[in-house]
């Protein structure tokens, strides 16, 4: 026997008394033998907070460009050459 966490030789992982759980945050047993299942509570708090993260007001979105700046693409340096 070996245990990957505290790598005693008396027991499993599965068994270990030192370990802490990921979900309820418990002593004594590992995330894939909690009894509480709170990961798809977890995932919908996540889900939530990144549309409330990324949220763009729609004046934002429009991309529109000021009159004072020109869009300078292929043309505009062709142009560029022609009066040099």
């Amino acid at each position: 026997m070996n245990c990957k966490y505290c790598h005693l030789k008396t027991h499993y992982i599965d068994k270990c008394p030192t370990i802490i759980c990921k979900n309820c945050k418990e002593i004594g047993h590992p995330q894939w033998l909690c009894k509480e299942k709170k990961i798809s509570k977890t995932n919908k708090t996540n889900i939530i907070s990144l549309e409330k993260k990324y949220y763009f007001s729609d004046e934002i979105k429009k991309n529109t460009i000021p009159a004072n700046i020109t869009q300078k693409n292929i043309n505009y340096y062709l142009n560029m050459e022609k009066e040099l």
